[in-house]
């Protein structure tokens, strides 16, 4: 067992920086940093931060790690989001540092890799195929059956995530911007039969040394990828749900079949007409409010058991569920320069608001890449009862008042964030 102390530690990340609070932990001793340039002041004046041009380029990141690592032992290596996952592993098990090795952080965010993992290993996923280039979706959609879904194999936030209903579809979105991305990037891409929802769920957990000490079961309020720039967000399941069994079975599953023996994992499922499946995963909290909400349903906090599973610590949790449902609402956000946007306490001062945090003001800049953690602000309210949830979800929209104005030419840094793939920055 790690002892309690300050650690030094390496974060792995592009776009999304540890929480502050994380940063000034008193269990954090040095903090090295390999992020991108473009990424490179969004991590805190006592980082140390060293720059390479891709993240996900395994060499670089490992020679940089080299260099860091010959200034002094590293006693962990963090990474906050997708990005940075399969390199962070890949640090760990080349140098010999504690923590998720490259098998297990390949499989919770190379998405081929993890579906053919959780395949493998009996988990009920949909059909899907690897293609290496865009020209091949067409002959995958066609053996597994139009509608399709198209995403890059390493990203997350729903960002160039597309569905192909027909081969007609296909050949006019590849006449777009969005399949040019698509062709720059330099990754496999992963074409995956489209399935219809009847609820999609996520399942946050925290898993110490094999044992699991804490599993939440939330709903989202619509399927993500249809629900980009609106109200998204989800509520926990209250006890006694039919689905909730079945979803932590799942987990535990998911949980052996990737190797995730310690830390927190973030499971996407769906309920189809038949059954549930396991969509994606993550190893690491989620974003978009969804960790602030789960705190305030069951006194755990995500970000906390992250550090402390990272470093080789026993979390150190005690987790309870309020008497309420606590609902999480990301405010939509639309590409543009905000002209104006409903104040915070216009929004508190609906009934049963239990926090509002705004993002965004007046002046800002959303940028026109929205993907699943797009938003303005959240709002976490209470209900007493699951069937209440869309009427205060419609009182939400009613009140909710957002106003651009468009901005010609490319975006500028600094928008409403960067986004680089779903997997799962939900």
């Amino acid at each position: 067992m790690t002892a309690r102390g300050r650690h030094d530690v390496l974060v792995v990340s592009s776009y999304k920086p540890l929480p502050a609070r994380l940063l000034a932990d008193e269990l954090l001793g040095r903090v090295h940093v390999i992020t991108e340039p473009a990424f490179a002041g969004l991590h805190g004046p006592r980082a140390e931060v060293t720059t390479v041009a891709d993240i996900d380029d395994l060499s670089a990141v490992c020679d940089a790690a080299l260099d860091i690592l010959a200034e002094g032992p590293i006693d962990a290596v963090l990474t906050p989001a997708e990005a940075g996952i399969a390199a962070s592993g890949l640090l760990r098990s080349h140098y010999g540092i504690q923590g998720i090795g490259y098998e297990t952080a390949n499989a919770c965010s190379n998405k081929y890799v993890m579906k053919r993992t959780l395949a493998a290993a009996g988990v009920p996923v949909t059909p899907f195929r690897p293609v290496y280039r865009l020209d091949g979706v067409p002959a995958a959609a066609a053996e597994l059956g139009w509608p399709v879904v198209v995403k890059p194999t390493f990203g997350g936030g729903a960002f160039d995530v597309v569905e192909l209903a027909t081969p007609q579809d296909f050949l006019a979105f590849a006449e777009g911007p969005r399949a040019q991305r698509l062709r720059e990037r330099r990754t496999p891409l992963l074409v995956e039969s489209l399935v219809e929802m009847a609820a999609e769920y996520h399942c946050d957990a925290v898993v110490h040394e094999g044992e699991v000490l804490f599993a939440a079961v939330s709903r989202y309020h619509g399927p993500v990828l249809r629900s980009l720039g609106g109200f998204v967000g989800s509520y926990p399941l209250p006890e006694g749900h039919p689905d909730r069994p079945a979803a932590h079975a799942l987990l535990r599953r998911v949980l052996t079949a990737v190797g995730l023996r310690s830390g927190v994992a973030h499971v996407e499922m769906f309920r189809t007409a038949d059954a549930i499946l396991v969509g994606e995963l993550a190893c690491r909290p989620p974003g978009g409010g969804l960790v602030e909400g789960l705190a305030l349903q069951y006194g755990v906090d995500l970000w906390q058991a992250f550090l402390e599973t990272s470093l080789g610590l026993a979390p150190t949790l005690s987790p309870h569920s309020a008497d309420h449902i606590v609902v999480n609402s990301m405010l939509p956000a639309r590409p543009g320069r905000i002209t104006a946007i409903t104040p915070a306490e216009k929004l508190a001062a609906l009934p049963d608001v239990l926090q509002v945090s705004l993002t965004r003001r007046v002046g800002d800049l959303i940028d026109p890449d929205l993907y699943s953690t797009s938003h303005t602000g959240v709002v976490l309210f209470a209900v007493e009862r699951e069937e209440e949830v869309p009427l205060r979800l419609a009182e939400l929209a009613q009140l909710y008042a957002l106003d651009v104005a468009p901005v010609p030419g490319p975006a500028e840094p600094g928008g409403a964030g960067h986004g680089t793939g779903k997997g799962n920055d939900q």
